[in-house]
């Protein structure tokens, strides 16, 4: 019974991460209801990158089992790797907008 609570504490949890993520990625491929310039939509999409990396580092702060831990390690990595490519190609393209 005990691995069976544990199982289902570790399967809600992965549950619960997985909702968060689609609810993050249905938001950023939302179809924009008024138009925007590129440099509007660019800097909204590094602004949305730069939440999902700090949600991701959230989610390990608060994971204790060792599955998830690892999980989570790699998703703030790839979360960081992303904003940080964001960043790269804002300052390639001359924006100038505070993102940290």
């Amino acid at each position: 019974m005990k691995e069976e609570n544990g199982l289902n504490k570790r399967e809600r949890m992965v549950e619960g991460i997985t909702n968060a993520l689609n609810s993050v990625y249905s938001r950023i491929n939302q179809t924009p209801t008024s138009e925007k310039s590129e440099e509007d939509e660019f800097v909204e999409i590094i602004t949305k990158a730069r939440e999902e990396w700090k949600n991701a580092e959230d989610v390990f702060h608060n994971v204790s089992d060792p599955d998830l831990i690892d999980y989570a390690i790699y998703n703030v990595e790839a979360t960081k790797a992303r904003y940080m490519y964001l960043l790269k190609r804002a300052k390639e393209m001359g924006l100038r907008t505070n993102f940290y």
